[in-house]
């Protein structure tokens, strides 16, 4: 029988039926439809689901309150709405509020299933003079005093097109050496098994030639993770980037970074621990390079 049957037809009863009315059903299909009152095997498996059909009717139309559910919400949400009944709900009018409000909440959690956002703040801090300092004869206290270098700050979405592609857009400000500038992206993931991902994108700079951009990352173990991605500009390709993560701990994840060198340039290689909290959610990251270190703030 179709769970979301009506429950006055299974006992077959006008939904006005009175609680005798309700009693002498129960009490003629409960007989009629009792398993061992049947001795062929499809006829007893028959009986026996209707029997249970007829006892669930029964359960929830004799009961006040759960008939009040079911005759404010019907079949087919009365089981959501029950879930809603406690000691507050003592009318169809504050179970109907409770309901709507209830569904507006799941179909909110769904749209931010559906849209994720993030965005961090990342200072960058040049430690030459720590530990290459110009003048040798420096204090020490001068030398712990880091010298800001760059400052960046990153909006990211990504929208949810499939349970494996996603499009994603993100915006990030940089200032770094009394210069500055604006990046937008906007790209497209496609997850292509259950541990590789595939990411395009493509990005201007203050209207700069667009640079287009791919990346592919797989999941090596139950902690690790690898990633490699380049870009392709009027220059060619660069930014060739190579990542490797491990889980640490439950809330603090390990990274080396590998951006290999193109153009005369040598690259850069760096270390970076980054620290996730749950309330409010947000994480610190400290990267540790040649002769540099950031902090970073990020939420999600």
């Amino acid at each position: 029988m179709d769970p979301h049957a009506d429950l006055y037809s299974v006992l077959g009863v006008a939904e006005e039926a009175s609680e005798d009315e309700l009693k002498r059903a129960f009490r003629r299909l409960s007989l009629a439809y009792h398993p061992d009152r049947w001795q062929a095997p499809q006829d007893k498996r028959e009986a026996g689901e209707r029997f249970l059909h007829v006892a669930r009717a029964y359960g929830v139309l004799s009961d006040e309150r759960k008939r009040m559910a079911y005759d404010e919400l019907g079949p087919r949400d009365f089981e959501q709405g029950q879930q809603l009944l406690t000691a507050e709900v003592d009318s169809a009018a504050k179970l109907r509020a409770r309901f709507e409000r209830e569904k507006r909440r799941v179909a909110e959690q769904a749209y931010h299933g559906k849209l994720r956002m993030s965005g961090s703040l990342v200072v960058g801090a040049s430690a030459s003079d720590l530990l290459a300092p110009a003048d040798p004869d420096l204090p020490l206290g001068e030398r712990l005093w880091p010298h800001i270098s760059s400052v960046s700050m990153s909006e990211d979405m990504a929208l949810a097109l499939s349970q494996r592609t996603a499009l994603t857009c993100g915006c990030q400000l940089l200032t770094k050496g009394g210069l500055g500038g604006c990046t937008l992206r906007l790209g497209f993931k496609r997850q292509l098994g259950h541990h590789a991902f595939l990411h395009a994108s493509a990005s201007g700079l203050n209207g700069s030639p667009i640079s287009a951009g791919l990346s592919a990352s797989r999941r090596l173990s139950r902690h690790s993770n690898g990633a490699v991605s380049a870009s392709l500009s009027s220059r060619g390709l660069t930014d060739v980037c190579l990542r490797a993560s491990r889980q640490l701990t439950k809330h603090t994840l390990g990274e080396a970074v590998w951006l290999v060198g193109s153009g005369g340039d040598d690259g850069s290689f760096c270390l970076r621990l980054s620290r996730t909290g749950s309330r409010p959610p947000s994480a610190s990251r400290l990267d540790l390079g040649e002769i540099s270190a950031s902090l970073g703030k990020s939420r999600a």
